[in-house]
């Protein structure tokens, strides 16, 4: 039987479930075998939020930005 082991993704955080053969030191890090023991079948993902940095947003007044008011142009 197939054994599907529980790793994270060194690169986005997502814990997931592959199978043994695949593991990779370089792309993985394995999860406590003691919580989550290899398994005949796949588990759920658990997606990590928030490892993505956030997108920035210019502050009101800053040069460069715009009114909108000021941008409608016929009035």
């Amino acid at each position: 039987m197939a054994k599907f082991i529980r790793v994270e993704s060194l690169v986005t955080g997502h814990q997931f479930d592959i199978h043994e053969d695949q593991f990779d030191e370089a792309a993985h890090k394995r999860v406590k075998s003691k919580r989550y023991p290899p398994s005949g079948r796949v588990r759920r993902t658990k997606f990590r939020a928030g490892r993505v940095p956030a997108l920035s947003v210019s502050p009101v007044g800053e040069e460069g930005a715009t009114d909108v008011a000021s941008n409608s142009e016929g009035d």
